[in-house]
């Protein structure tokens, strides 16, 4: 009796793709009521301004002047961009989370898993974010590709390569 009670402490689930599949469909739902929702626009401001604010200052780290009003930042050369809540970093790292807690690990490693990818989220949506500005002040007709085409792709393919990597290691 206890060797089976040992056992099924340490045995790993049976159908870890099935919770993984259940965490990410809820994530999903979560990111989905996030962009359609009105209301949680509000909710979810205080983190655009933060968002815009940094934005800003790396523009101007990596010479390119811009002037932020609120979570709006523009360019003395005509272009400017709203930061709303569908351009922080939350999605993806909501989306990447889940996929981390719904992978079977221990505790730690979760905790490890969700954090840095946060991290790595942010960081990543921040260029992202930079070099959309930098594409619009200097080749606007790039803009729409960049934004609705490419980086999309590559936020998804870093949080896939991201979580495949977390998942190696936290097996060991």
């Amino acid at each position: 009796m206890t060797t089976a009670i040992v056992e099924s402490v340490t045995r790993p689930p049976r159908h870890p793709a099935r919770r993984l599949a259940l965490s990410l469909a809820l994530a999903l739902v979560a990111a989905w009521i996030i962009y359609v929702l009105p209301a949680t626009d509000a909710v979810l401001a205080p983190v655009n301004e933060p968002t815009a604010r940094l934005t800003a200052a790396m523009l101007y780290a990596v010479g390119l002047p811009v002037l932020r009003e609120g979570t709006l930042i523009s360019h003395a050369g005509g272009f400017a961009s709203e930061i709303g809540s569908g351009c922080t970093a939350l999605i993806p790292a909501l989306l990447l989370a889940a996929a981390v807690l719904g992978w079977p690990a221990s505790r730690r490693a979760r905790f490890i898993g969700v954090v840095g990818g946060a991290v790595w989220m942010v960081v990543l949506n921040q260029v992202r974010l930079v070099s959309l500005v930098w594409i619009g002040v200097h080749d606007p007709g790039l803009f729409g590709v960049a934004h609705d085409g490419l980086w999309p792709v590559l936020l998804l393919l870093a949080g896939v390569v991201y979580w495949a990597g977390w998942a190696k290691a936290a097996r060991r």
